[in-house]
């Protein structure tokens, strides 16, 4: 079996193969352009942009006790087919999406958040907000009992006791064709019996049944996320990106030199594009986790490419009459195996956290957040690495001094 230390020979030259180093990005990019304008074409949107980017509308459903952990999903997917299946009355879908739907309070005070972004101007998403709560209101307001039957006698078991909803049942009962001899029961019953000898089955009858609660939710509208909020949280997150690189460009150009600084920082630019690159290709949405993640992997690729260029220090100082590239080289064949466990070992407790958590979305979709965290991240990592150990001192390389050295690399450098 190869050792890792192995993988990169002491006498490799790396950074001779720049050409090649540079042109793996370049690819991703261009592979990420290419990309952008299929989804533009497609989905009208080179960039998959959340609503922390393009703005979009709060529907807030106060459904109180009646949500349980037992029909909160069951509620979700109701409130999700209305949104995303809205028409108005001339038939026109306007392709909403669901951008994510958060349940917030407790007891009484349990509601549904449900967000998402804006598909036309102003005055029309209005409109087709109003429509869609309109329709929640039609839907999650309605209680439907569940049916039992034994011959021609149907049970229909409600969620509340009903003594102060039988003039709405009698009424849905009333406009049941077949149905006949409507009995309440005793006081505080949940139930009512009845006669049946038509042809509904017991969804359908479910449904005849099911009468409008005012108490079962309140449907509103809670606002519209704005471009100002958008712009503010784009103009901080690019503020504090900057920032962070210019004090790396300081703090690396006292520690160990200007040029190297210049290279740590082109890394870490490397490292931002390659991950806007992937999240494009793949179509990922961007939101505010997104630009967590940007600044995480800001902070935590610059370790190994500190790593790399306190070798290159040492061995500037041990090997004083070698050239940029054998001292680059030597210095990528001593980082490697370092760079590379600290790698794997991050990849693999993000990756755990990516996996358990898109396992766990399937149940709870409000989970998938991390999701859309964890991956941009393993991107980020994958590519510190390569630009760390490759990028970085290639670029170095061409800041360096390339005049014929005293002493070509020979027996010394193969120690």
């Amino acid at each position: 079996m190869i050792k890792l230390s192995n993988l990169i020979k002491k006498d490799a030259k790396i950074v001779e193969k720049r050409k090649w180093i540079f042109l793996v990005p370049a690819i991703v990019v261009v592979l990420a352009l290419i990309m952008g304008v299929v989804f533009h074409f497609v989905d009208n949107s080179a960039l998959n942009l959340g609503m922390d980017f393009v703005g979009g509308y709060t529907i807030n459903v106060d459904v109180g006790a009646n949500l349980t952990e037992d029909n909160q999903d069951s509620y979700k997917q109701r409130v999700t087919d209305i949104v995303e299946n809205y028409a108005d009355a001339d038939g026109n879908s306007y392709g909403v999406k669901i951008s994510q739907i958060l349940v917030s309070g407790t007891g009484d005070d349990t509601a549904l958040q449900v967000r998402f972004k804006s598909v036309t101007d102003d005055e029309t998403m209005q409109k087709i907000v109003d429509g869609i709560i309109e329709e929640i209101k039609a839907e999650v307001t309605v209680i439907s009992p569940s049916i039992s039957r034994e011959g021609n006698v149907v049970t229909a078991v409600y969620t509340l006791p009903l003594d102060s909803l039988r003039a709405e049942i009698t009424e849905a009962f009333a406009n049941i064709s077949g149905a006949s001899s409507l009995d309440f029961g005793a006081q505080y019953s949940k139930q009512v019996t009845f006669t049946y000898t038509g042809d509904l089955d017991d969804s359908a009858l479910s449904n005849a049944m099911g009468i409008q609660d005012v108490f079962a939710a309140n449907v509103y509208d809670s606002g519209k996320v704005g471009a100002v909020v958008s712009q503010d949280l784009l103009y901080n997150a690019l503020s504090a990106i900057i920032i962070a690189l210019v004090l790396m460009l300081i703090y690396i150009a006292i520690r160990f030199e200007l040029k190297s600084g210049i290279a740590a920082i082109v890394a870490l630019v490397h490292d931002l594009i390659v991950m806007f690159s992937f999240m494009t290709i793949f179509h990922i949405e961007f939101n505010s986790t997104f630009i967590a993640a940007l600044i995480t992997i800001l902070g935590y690729s610059i370790n190994n490419t500190i790593i790399l260029f306190d070798r290159v220090r040492d061995n500037t100082k041990l090997y004083p009459t070698w050239d940029v590239n054998a001292i680059a080289n030597k210095s990528i064949s001593q980082s490697f195996v370092r760079c590379l466990n600290t790698t794997i070992t991050t990849v693999i407790m993000i990756g755990a956290v990516a996996v358990v958590c898109a396992i766990a979305s399937i149940f709870n979709a409000d989970l998938y957040q991390m999701v859309t965290f964890a991956l941009p991240i393993i991107i980020g990592l994958v590519s510190g690495f390569f630009s760390a150990l490759f990028v970085a001192p290639s670029i170095w390389v061409l800041f360096g001094n390339n005049k014929s050295p005293k002493t070509k690399l020979g027996t010394e450098a193969k120690e």
